[in-house]
């Protein structure tokens, strides 16, 4: 692990193709591990984004453009493949619509659209953002896992409410332009996720020049902790369009 101006980086070197992964919500670098190890000729990147793991817990002062410069701080210097998981689909795809000379393929796994219409909103300045946590974990890894956890562990959960539910509000905003997009981006969703997520990667599939829509039988968001071969299927297919 390495320390960049608070931003803790974990960087595993091999001669193979690079990916660099972007976590989503309530979750760090840790949680891509599982991906990481079904990729063993890869160099891997994984990063905890601040308020997660061991970097530094001034994400909500940083703002949405703090997290695109982490990425950028993040990104080796060669080419490499994105890859982001729900609100870290979104990071990857901002970046992406700027161009960085690094990056020559995007994969995203159910990234929402947070600022349609029909997407759900953010919690409101009424809800604890504690409890907002904890719904969030329990309709993620549902109630019996969530209830096997140490009391220590929930109440971590819990704690990171504030900084999630800042980020789902940011996520009002469009964050990203997959037309903007001109590398390959390649678009997974889950037979299991609902109809919004559905909905959400075909439309961002669409409006990419360069986009492939990925359905993958028996997934649901939760996939890179409960599926991790199957989205590390996902992140080989960006090296089918091009040479890394």
């Amino acid at each position: 692990m390495q320390m960049f101006d608070g931003l803790a980086v974990y960087e595993t070197e091999r001669d193979g193709p690079c990916v660099v992964f972007v976590h989503g919500a309530m979750d760090r670098a840790a949680g891509m591990i599982r991906i990481a190890r079904c990729l063993p000729t890869w160099n891997i990147i994984r990063y905890d984004r601040r308020g997660y793991g061991r970097s530094e817990a001034d994400a909500i002062e940083r703002g949405f453009d703090g997290q695109i410069q982490d990425l950028k701080a993040a990104l080796p210097d060669r080419p490499c493949v994105l890859f982001g998981h729900s609100y870290g689909g979104v990071i990857a795809m901002a970046l992406g619509s700027m161009k960085p000379p690094e990056v020559v393929a995007i994969v995203s796994y159910e990234a929402p659209r947070a600022w349609e219409k029909w997407w759900p909103k953010a919690p409101d300045e009424e809800t604890n953002p504690g409890d907002a946590a904890e719904y969030f974990m329990r309709n993620l890894v549902g109630n019996s896992k969530w209830l096997s956890m140490t009391p220590r562990a929930r109440e971590q959960y819990r704690r990171q409410g504030e900084l999630m539910v800042q980020e789902l509000r940011w996520q009002e905003t469009r964050r990203y332009d997959a037309s903007q997009i001109k590398v390959p981006l390649i678009v997974g969703v889950g037979s299991e996720s609902n109809e919004r997520a559905h909905m959400a990667a075909r439309l961002t599939a669409a409006e990419a020049s360069k986009g492939t829509l990925q359905k993958i039988e028996g997934l649901g968001h939760g996939a890179p902790q409960t599926h991790p071969k199957q989205i590390a299927h996902l992140i080989k297919s960006a090296l089918n369009p091009i040479n890394l």
